[in-house]
This record gives C-alpha cells, sequence and structure tokens, in this order.
C-alpha cells in the first residue's frame, strides 16, 4: 500500500527528471563539439561552419571597462583589457584590483578567423536588459537604446535582432558596446547566436513560429474561459485560469520576440523590468490559488492570504520605488518564487497522494518548472535546445492546457454527480409522502399495507437500480407512477382518478421524470379541489422523430405564470428541468388553459427501447 502511494508521486515526476536529464546530455555533448571563444579568439579554421550550423558565441572574451570602443581604437592596440566569460554578467569582476559595479559601460570583443571568404552567415541577439551595439566587421548590424540610458530612457529595438552579412575576408571581429544604467547587474545577458545562413534562418524561423503559436493559443484559451466565467459565474476556476493565461501571454509578449515593443515603441528599460517582476510575483500567486479553488480542503487559507499579501506589497514596491533599487532585489524575488513552486509541488503532490482529479498531470509539470529553475541557476546551458525553452514559455503553456484538462475534467464530474443529486433530491421526496401513507393504511388495512409495502420496496429498488445518465423504459417509469398513484389512492380514495393514454411505449426515458408531474398535478391541482379530479398521463408520437410525454388534469388550476410556478413547486419540477437541460437541451412547457385544469409536457427524442441491452445516454 505504501509502495502504491509513493508510485502516486514518483511516476510523475519521472518525466520531468528525463528531461532535465535530457538537457544535461545534451549541454555536455554541445559543449565538447561547438568551438568556443578562448582568449578573445574563435578559430574557426578546424571547423566545418555549414556542418556545426548555428552555435552560441560562449567563452573567454576581452572585456574593456568603462569603455565604449570601435574596431579601429582596439586595433590601435593602446587599450587595455580583461578576460570575462560571456555571455554572463560583469559584477564582481575584478579590474585594476576593483571589483566592478552593476552600473556602468563597457565594450566585448571576439575575433573570428578561419572563415571562408564569401561564406554567408548570420547573428542572431538575443533581447538585452541594456542598451548595446553589435559590430561585425566594424559595421553596424543591431542596437537598442542610447549608450549612458537611464532606466527611464525609452528602449527603442529592445527584441531580439538577426543580422546576416557575408565574410569578404577569412577574419573579423565582433564588437558587443554595452551600458547599464537601469539593472542592478550589467554585462552580455544572453548569448550571441552565430552561425551559416540557412541553419540560422531555419533556427530564427522556429523561434517565431513557437512564440506566435503560442500567443495565439493564449488569447483563444483566454477568450474561452472568460466566456465562460461571464456565463457561470460561479467557476473560480475558469476566472483564475483566464488571469494565469493573461499573464503569460504579457510575460510572452514581453520576453520571445518582445512583440510588446511593437505595441509601445517607446516604453522605457524600466518598464520592461516592471513587466517582468508583475508578471512572475502574479503568476505564483494564481498558481497556488489555483490549487486551493481545484482542490477543496488541501490548502488552506492562511497561505493564500499570506502569499496575497506579499503580490500586492512587492507589487506596490515595484511601482513606487525607483527601477536601480527594485533591480536589486531580484535574486531575493527569484527564490521566493523558487519557494513558493516548491511549496505547490508540495501540494500537488499531497493531491497525487489523495488521487484527486487531475493531480499527477499538474504535478508532472510543476516539477518540470521547479527542476527548469533549478538547473537554470546551477547550469549555464548555452545549447539551442535550451535556448529555444529558456524563457519558460513552453513549460506555462503546458502548465495552462494541463489545468485547463483539470478544470475540464472536474467540471464533467461535476455534472455527473449533479445529475445523480438531482435524482435523489427527488426520491426522498416521495419517500416521505409513501412511508407516511403506509402507516396510516396499516392501521386499518394490515393486509392491504403489505401490499402497499411490497409495491413501494419494488417501486425503491428499481428506482436505484439506474444511476448517472441512465435511461429507462417507458413500461419501468410507468411503474413507478403506477406505484405513486397507488399510495396516493390509498389516502384519498377515488377523489384522485389516472388515466393512461400510451401510444407510444416501447421507448427510453430519463428515470422519475413522470412520477413529480403526476404529484404536482396531485397537489396543486386536485386536492385543493373539493370533488376531486382526473390525471391523464400521456405519451404520443409528436411531429418528426420525436414524442411529446406529458401530465393534464382538470384540477384548480394555476394563478400564477409558469415561472413563478416553478419556483413555488420545489424541487421536483426544477430538477426534472434541469435534466432535460443537460440531457437534451429543453425544457417542460406549461399549458394553462382557460378555466380549470393545467398541462405539463416536454418534447423527447424517439429513442426505441432494447430489452436485450443496458440503456445509458
Amino acid at each position: 500500500m505504501q509502495r502504491k502511494k509513493l508510485s502516486r508521486i514518483i511516476i510523475p515526476i519521472v518525466p520531468a527528471l528525463v528531461i532535465i536529464l535530457i538537457l544535461c546530455i545534451n549541454a555536455s555533448l554541445t559543449h565538447s563539439s561547438i568551438p568556443t571563444v578562448k582568449d578573445g579568439l574563435l578559430d574557426l579554421s578546424k571547423y566545418d561552419i555549414t556542418k556545426h550550423g548555428a552555435f552560441n558565441l560562449a567563452g573567454k572574451w576581452e572585456f574593456y571597462w568603462d569603455q565604449v570602443l570601435s574596431d579601429s581604437d582596439i586595433l590601435s592596440g593602446r587599450q587595455k583589457f580583461t578576460l570575462i566569460d560571456a555571455p554572463g554578467n560583469w559584477n564582481g569582476t575584478v579590474v585594476d584590483g576593483k571589483d566592478l559595479p552593476g552600473f556602468g559601460k563597457a565594450t566585448y570583443r571576439a575575433r573570428v578567423t578561419g572563415i571562408p571568404v564569401g561564406q554567408r552567415l548570420a547573428v542572431r541577439i538575443q533581447n538585452q536588459a541594456s542598451a548595446y551595439r553589435l559590430y561585425i566587421n566594424d559595421q553596424l548590424v543591431a542596437a537598442n537604446g542610447s549608450i549612458g540610458d537611464s532606466a527611464e530612457a525609452p528602449a527603442y529595438q529592445y527584441r531580439p535582432q538577426y543580422a546576416e552579412f557575408t565574410s569578404n575576408r577569412d577574419n573579423f571581429d565582433i564588437i558587443l558596446q554595452v551600458s547599464n544604467n537601469a539593472y542592478a547587474v550589467g554585462g552580455m545577458w544572453n548569448p550571441i547566436m552565430f552561425g551559416s545562413f540557412e541553419p540560422m534562418a531555419q533556427v530564427n524561423d522556429a523561434v517565431k513560429v513557437v512564440d506566435y503559436l503560442s500567443i495565439g493559443s493564449l488569447i483563444v484559451m483566454c477568450f474561452f474561459f472568460g466566456i465562460i466565467f461571464t456565463i457561470v459565474r460561479k467557476e473560480k476556476d475558469a476566472l483564475i485560469l483566464c488571469a494565469i493565461g493573461f499573464l503569460v501571454l504579457v510575460r510572452l509578449l514581453e520576453n520571445g520576440q518582445v512583440l510588446i515593443s511593437y505595441i509601445f515603441p517607446g516604453m522605457p528599460i524600466s518598464g520592461f523590468g516592471w513587466i517582468d517582476y508583475l508578471t512572475g510575483i502574479w503568476i505564483q500567486f494564481f498558481l497556488l490559488y489555483f490549487i486551493y479553488v481545484a482542490y477543496t480542503s488541501l490548502v488552506s487559507k492562511w497561505p493564500i492570504r499570506a502569499l496575497l499579501t506579499y503580490s500586492i506589497s512587492v507589487s506596490l514596491f515595484i511601482v513606487l520605488f525607483p527601477f536601480a533599487i527594485v533591480a536589486s532585489t531580484y535574486m531575493v524575488m527569484n527564490f521566493i518564487l523558487l519557494f513558493v513552486v516548491m511549496v505547490v509541488c508540495g501540494f500537488t503532490s499531497r493531491a497525487a497522494l489523495e488521487c484527486r482529479t487531475g493531480a499527477r498531470s499538474l504535478m508532472a509539470v510543476m516539477a518540470l518548472i521547479l527542476f527548469s529553475m533549478l538547473y537554470e541557476f546551477f547550469d549555464n546551458d548555452l545549447s539551442i535546445v535550451y535556448f529555444l525553452l529558456d524563457n519558460w514559455v513552453l513549460e506555462f503553456m503546458v502548465l495552462f492546457f494541463v489545468q485547463c484538462s483539470i478544470v475540464a475534467r472536474r467540471y464533467n464530474e461535476a455534472q455527473r454527480m449533479e445529475l445523480g443529486l438531482l435524482k435523489s433530491q427527488i426520491r426522498p421526496h416521495f419517500v416521505h409522502n409513501a412511508l407516511a401513507t403506509i402507516i396510516s393504511v396499516s392501521r386499518k388495512e394490515p393486509e392491504r399495507s403489505r401490499a402497499l409495502l411490497m409495491d413501494f420496496s419494488s417501486y425503491l429498488r428499481g428506482c436505484y437500480d439506474y444511476e448517472g445518465d441512465d435511461l429507462i423504459p417507458m413500461e419501468e417509469e410507468l411503474s413507478f407512477v403506477q406505484a405513486y398513484v397507488a399510495l396516493e389512492q390509498a389516502r384519498f380514495g377515488d377523489k384522485l382518478k389516472v388515466e393512461y393514454q400510451i401510444e407510444v411505449g416501447n421507448i427510453l426515458v430519463p428515470p422519475l421524470i413522470l412520477q413529480p408531474l403526476v404529484e404536482n398535478a396531485f397537489i396543486h391541482g386536485l386536492r385543493e379541489k373539493e370533488e376531486g379530479g382526473t390525471v391523464v398521463v400521456y405519451a404520443v408520437k409528436d411531429k418528426g422523430n420525436s414524442v411529446r410525454i406529458g401530465v393534464r388534469d382538470d384540477g384548480v388550476g394555476m394563478n400564477a405564470k409558469p415561472k413563478d410556478d416553478l419556483k413555488r413547486n420545489g424541487i421536483g419540477i426544477g430538477n426534472i428541468n434541469r435534466r432535460l437541460s443537460r440531457l437534451y437541451h429543453t425544457q417542460l412547457t406549461f399549458v394553462v388553459p382557460e378555466g380549470e385544469g393545467c398541462e405539463v409536457y416536454m418534447d423527447l427524442p424517439c429513442r426505441e427501447a432494447d430489452t436485450s441491452a443496458s440503456y445509458s445516454y
């Protein structure tokens, strides 16, 4: 038993572990096979550039602190440089005996040799959180912002940039000028991708396709769940999913292809930072809140309140304080995010142990997100595969799809449970009256009471044989009605009469669909009429492939409108309407003739009963 419980946790984690293991193996193989920058030099004379395709320029670059240098400035040989790992930040790098701060400016340089003359090449630089200029062969190929920009300065061209060029000689310089006056951490944050034209174009197109498909999917799903919540206000799951989807969408617009820079071309550098921090904070809150709503009683209220207080407080801190101060706390925010993800993983593990709906799938995705965060913290993976996954978009997309499936499955289960509950609500209503009648008859006619009790027992046995969306033959439903009528006539005698006009008896109907209508006719029609009256139960062929089933009485009639009467008559009629709506998308129809009497009927599809088969809708 203990082993079975452990498997509920271990099995969902295995796919995430396999994915991380594959990434580790791929990173190791990539590191050993691709060329790297060594002491500021990338020698490609021993590499087939067309075979290697696209790769990230990583290694030891020349680093010129507090200087914005051109190719000719560096070639003069008068400038002093330090070797630095790139991509990476420059914080803590020792230059002239001093640790470098986050704010400042610098120039990175790598000399590329061994390139075939006339080779068609391309570079792709991911969006950097600082102003920069990228030069190849002393030609400007990509830029963002202006050198010396503050956090409030517009970050023009803040997006991944792709450039093609042809090598006219076998060597050239790649120079990246970086200026950071916004973030607490400065440097070449993201790698520069380099390679021959065709592989680079394929990678660039692949990134765009992933981004655009993700954006389109998120927009559709947010719109869909927004409509669901608008229609069914009680479905909090839908609203939470809409909120998570919207935040992931905004985050995707700010990362990836950075399409938000097209919408707001003059947005300052700090604006992109605000979006990144705020979306991360509120995504973690709604993740925990989704667990709270989806899995009742699994999460207590105090973690929700604590995380909500934290999210509001940090959001105000981000908006109200200077961005330089906000950026200095990014590591603390990242560790809190990691902690919250671990907490959510803990709750999903508990849900998996309790076999909650969709908990294993959700746990598998949360484990993948957690392991991805740890992998990013402890391993600097520069492979192209990881580059495509680096902004967490795919992880959150998978998470969003899993959450959608959980809501759908829970809704389906709730629908089935509601159908069973609706029928069970009808049964006690009849049971109470039936027992009262049998007790009353037993005082004077014990033999008759025993016969009624046997009929009542047979009725209950047949009634409880059907669950969920089962359909039964019309004959069985009529036996329910006849049992009820026998009990009621035992109470009221000949005052209550029932006639049956059944033209189509060999059809399938939901159980307990007629008895509440007959009961309603007795209680609100005939009992209030001193001389009593007659109830007619009928089932006739209607136009097309449908049958009209109804109950007609000549009682005192209805003084209220049908909708008001539904409310006055309690759960019986209302439950029938909800079941008809679920099963057939139809409702009961009330006909109130002039004078006395009332008629209630339903139009159902004509499905013939097959006594040799089990009936389910």
